[in-house]
């Protein structure tokens, strides 16, 4: 989580959430992080060394060993694209957003893991119009129609696809990947998962 600072950093059980407008210095908002939602997980001690701020993700790339199985990476209010201007000045918008993953992506793409089998996904949580996207869709498309890039060794340079995926299809991907159940839309009846149409370099 890019600006979060502290690990685990997360609001006290029923206090207010201060963490999330924009400030200089400080562009993190706890809405962007699911993971500091859910009790078990801020209560473990394992939240501490997993949950943590993007700078931290340099050093897990040197080597398959170091490389997390999961890697959740969501940039700061100016990156992800949301605000626009930034608090700081800089431009935001999608200028901003494309700027952060021209320099942050090639040394995901670099990495040994990721050569050796990863999978980056790279997605906007919601359009930018108030609209939903198709209906008929376990879980619905209430954020709107967005994009989604699959890049990975198992994925051919170039591939389209139409099948209609959202973001509890992303999540069955990779509960499926991960071979654990599938949870809530996730796993609801008709809920498409990555498949050949995706995976197909090999």
């Amino acid at each position: 989580m890019e600006d979060m600072g502290a690990p685990c950093q997360h609001p006290e059980l029923d206090s207010r959430d201060d963490r999330q407008r924009a400030k200089v210095g400080d562009q993190y908002a706890t809405r962007h992080n699911p993971f500091v939602y859910f009790e078990e997980i801020t209560s473990s001690p394992d939240c501490q060394k997993n949950v943590v701020d993007y700078t931290h993700f340099a050093n897990d790339l040197k080597s398959p060993d170091t490389t997390p199985n999961l890697s959740y990476i969501t940039p700061n209010l100016c990156n992800d694209g949301h605000d626009s201007p930034c608090v700081d000045g800089g431009p935001g918008g999608l200028e901003s957003a494309d700027s952060w993953l021209q320099q942050q992506i090639p040394a995901i793409l670099d990495s040994p893991a990721f050569k050796q089998d990863g999978v980056l996904v790279i997605t906007f949580d919601e359009a930018d119009s108030k609209t939903s996207g198709p209906s008929g869709v376990p879980g619905g498309t209430a954020g709107g129609r967005v994009g989604a890039l699959v890049i990975s060794p198992f994925t051919k340079g170039g591939t389209t696809s139409d099948r209609m995926y959202n973001h509890y299809s992303l999540l069955a991907s990779i509960e499926d990947i991960s071979s654990v159940p599938r949870l809530g839309y996730a796993g609801a009846a008709g809920q498409n998962s990555f498949g050949p149409d995706v995976f197909n370099a090999r």
